[in-house]
């Protein structure tokens, strides 16, 4: 059940220094939408990672490449500065919606997932400088799975969480596409490939060397 406003970070990392010869304490603790912020607060604060990292068995398991992105995003400083971020842990009963008794826990759709847009304030070349890191939890199965996608710009960002759960909306990649430039394209075209089949010309002019070939950007 979400606490406070619907959408809001449900977790907190909370941290207490203690005057042991004053008999005084000081708490301040930050909402987080993820463990990996969580972490990333605590860390900034002087905690070690071995020590902040849950280890339980009735914990949701996940996968190496989730459990890599938690690591990179907990040790990340402050690297990302963090636009918004929504929690969704929806339970909805179809058939009691529609009139029918209500539904066994197996047969209820469990729409939990949380979305972070973030700004990469230390962008590589190659890479977008806009992230959406997005957590998708299997409820009945006791697991969950971090990824991320790259957008150009806060607005492209936005407009991909508004879409989420359309079949048409994966997370696009990191990496910027390689452009294509006119002359590129031109060059293409015309390659003994493209020209396989076609009636045998005069030989052309050699082709023009230019000293400013288009590049593409790799990460």
């Amino acid at each position: 059940m979400t606490y406070g406003i619907p959408g809001s970070p449900q977790l907190a990392g909370i941290h207490v220094q203690r005057d042991l010869g004053a008999g005084t304490f000081r708490l301040d603790y930050e909402r987080a939408p993820i463990v990996a912020l969580a972490q990333n607060w605590l860390i900034a604060r002087g905690a070690d990672l071995d020590q902040l990292t849950p280890q339980a068995e009735w914990l949701p398991t996940t996968d190496q490449p989730s459990r890599d992105l938690e690591q990179r995003l907990a040790l990340a400083g402050d690297r990302y500065w963090f636009a918004n971020s929504y929690t969704s842990d929806v339970v909805l009963d179809p058939a009691h919606a529609s009139g029918g008794p209500p539904s066994a826990a197996e047969d209820l759709v469990y729409d939990f997932h949380t979305w972070i847009i973030a700004q990469d304030q230390r962008p590589e070349p190659g890479l977008h400088p806009v992230r959406v890191f997005f957590e998708d939890v299997d409820y009945l199965g006791r697991s969950y799975t971090l990824r991320e996608g790259g957008f150009p710009d806060l607005d492209a960002a936005y407009d991909w969480a508004m879409r989420i759960g359309e079949p048409d909306n994966p997370l696009p990649p990191v990496e910027v596409a390689p452009s294509t430039s006119p002359r590129t394209a031109a060059a293409r075209a015309t390659s003994p490939a493209s020209a396989a089949g076609a009636a045998p010309a005069e030989a052309a002019a050699p082709p023009v060397i230019t000293t400013d070939p288009a590049a593409t950007r790799t990460r």
